[in-house]
């Protein structure tokens, strides 16, 4: 019986995920002369900016300045943003989760801020019943440990959930927990490989949950 949904947060209930491709674009053609392509960005895409850091020092010998970075970019994030909308069709979607008297969780690489900003601003959080972020774990996606953290405070098992996933790291993430998988690519990860999702759409509008729950039944 199908009793909880988990969403992602970045590139599915906002688009951050092209902004900080844009932000890190720039950063890299600033101070690297380099211009870096969406294929090589999606290795943090989900995960950690760290593990692009240490791809490109050990493939372009560069020396990233990490303070720098986070500098030069945390606080042009944050204005960049502060106003972006909800993905068309998730709070609809949302909305439908709700209706059906299903959980549903939030689980995110980021850190407890980011998320409970924007749902508040957005008027979403009044929806969720746990979030599960970067501060509840000590290995984040791909790992499956945020997943697992999830179950555990809805109180499901993995055979009791869907998760909604729009990146590659979110998807390894789930399935290692035992959690079906729809992935949703976005204009950044549709660049990633999906043949394992349980399911994949352009948009969470073509997600039939009463389908589902049907299915589960």
């Amino acid at each position: 019986m199908l009793k909880a949904v988990i969403l992602d947060f970045d590139g599915i209930i906002i688009d951050s995920e092209t902004i900080w491709f844009d932000i890190f674009n720039k950063w890299f053609k600033d101070n690297h002369q380099y211009d870096l392509p969406i294929t090589e960005f999606t290795k943090c895409v989900g995960s950690e900016k760290e593990d692009l850091f240490i791809y490109l020092e050990d493939k372009y010998d560069f020396e990233i300045d990490r303070k720098k970075f986070e500098h030069d970019t945390i606080d042009l994030f944050i204005e960049l943003t502060k106003d972006i909308p909800v993905m068309d069709g998730i709070e609809d979607f949302i909305k439908v989760v709700k209706k059906h008297n299903l959980k549903l969780g939030l689980c995110t690489s980021a850190t407890i801020k980011k998320p409970t900003y924007h749902l508040n601003r957005l008027d979403l959080m009044k929806y969720f019943d746990a979030i599960t972020t970067a501060d509840d774990v000590e290995r984040i996606k791909p790992f499956p440990d945020l997943y697992e953290n999830a179950l555990k405070k809805l109180n499901v098992k993995p055979n009791e959930v869907i998760v909604i996933e729009d990146s590659y790291n979110g998807l390894l993430s789930a399935n290692s927990a035992g959690i079906k998988t729809i992935v949703v690519p976005n204009y950044v990860t549709k660049h990633f490989n999906f043949e394992e999702a349980f399911m994949i759409k352009n948009s969470v509008k073509e997600i039939d949950l009463k389908g589902l729950i049907k299915s589960w039944e």
